[in-house]
């Protein structure tokens, strides 16, 4: 694992030599899903998804499905759905911000 500092810190003021280019582009730190839904296609009732999903009677959901699992949400609304390989995380959209505790709450085992 790596430390968490930012890039700046970490690698810019030791690198010896640093090149820069100029360019003009768009940031975005991705640092939360409410972000992340913001590059997600989303229907006509809000909900962002990475794939394609079925929703009936929800709003305002955020899906990022990574295995090819199908997705479908039924009255709900405001959540966060993230399916990986290894982990199901279910979460109110206006909760998101304290995934970090509940992650601190996993044996380190199942990380």
């Amino acid at each position: 694992k790596l430390p968490r500092i930012s890039f700046d810190y970490a690698i810019m003021e030791k690198a010896d030599r640093v090149l820069v280019v100029e360019a003009s582009f768009d940031w975005d730190d991705i640092g939360s899903w409410r972000t992340v839904a913001n590059y997600f296609e989303k229907d006509q009732h809000g909900n962002a998804a990475n794939r394609a999903i079925t929703a009936v009677d929800s709003s305002n959901n955020v899906v990022f499905e990574e295995n090819g699992t199908t997705v479908a949400l039924l009255g709900v609304h405001n959540l966060i759905v993230v399916r990986t390989e290894d982990a199901l995380l279910i979460c109110d959209r206006h909760e998101a911000e304290r995934i970090k505790d509940l992650i601190g709450k996993i044996p380190p085992e199942l990380q």
